[in-house]
C-alpha cells in the first residue's frame, strides 16, 4: 500500500485572492481541516504547499495555499490532485477503498486474471476502473456492485462478476 493517497482535486479558483475550489474524493471533508500542508500532483509534477486557510463551500471546500495569491496563479493547478500521508486521509468504512489501493490490482474472472487496474476515473454516476487486459486492450468497468464482486486489497485482486461488460 502507498504511504500517500489522493484525497481530492482542485476544480477551479474562487474570488480574487487565489482560493481554490476543491472536491473531496471521499465526499467527507472533515479530514481536510486537520491538514497543515498538502502536495499537489499532476502527471509527473508535484509541489508541496502550506495551507493558509480552509473554508466550507457547499459540498466542496475553498483552499487557500501559501504562494497562490491570484486567480491566474490558482488556475495553473486546476485538475491537480491533492495528496497527503495515508494517516491524514478520510477514515474508511467497510467496502470502501482508496484509489491508490485499487491501482495495480489484478482483475479476476472465474478465478483467472484477465487484466490489471491502471487507474480510476470519474464517470457519470460512478467511478470507472480503467483496466488493461491481457491482450493490451483498455476497458472501462463501472465500479459498482453490479459488476464488481469481492475485493482483496492484501492479494491485490478484484473479482469481476459480469464478463459481458468487456465486449
Amino acid at each position: 500500500m502507498s504511504d500517500q493517497i489522493a484525497i481530492g482535486a482542485v476544480r477551479t479558483t474562487h474570488g480574487v485572492r487565489g482560493y481554490l475550489k476543491v472536491k473531496s474524493f471521499s465526499g467527507d471533508t472533515e479530514h481536510f481541516f486537520k491538514l497543515s500542508s498538502v502536495f499537489l500532483k499532476k502527471n509527473n509534477s508535484s509541489r508541496r504547499f502550506e495551507i493558509e486557510e480552509i473554508k466550507p463551500n457547499g459540498d466542496q471546500l475553498l483552499l487557500k495555499l501559501k504562494g497562490i495569491n491570484s486567480p491566474e496563479e490558482g488556475k495553473l493547478y486546476s485538475g491537480w490532485e491533492i495528496w497527503v500521508p495515508r494517516e491524514m486521509g478520510s477514515s474508511l468504512d467497510d467496502n470502501e477503498f482508496y484509489h491508490a489501493d485499487l491501482n495495480g490490482c489484478k482483475v479476476m474472472l472465474k478465478g483467472k486474471s484477465i487484466g490489471v487496474v491502471n487507474s480510476i476515473m470519474e464517470g457519470g454516476g460512478t467511478d470507472l476502473l480503467e483496466v488493461i487486459l491481457k491482450d493490451e486492450q483498455m476497458k472501462f468497468i463501472p465500479f459498482n456492485a453490479v459488476f464488481i464482486g469481492p475485493i482483496d486489497i492484501e492479494k491485490k485482486e478484484i473479482e469481476l462478476l459480469e464478463s459481458w461488460i468487456l465486449d
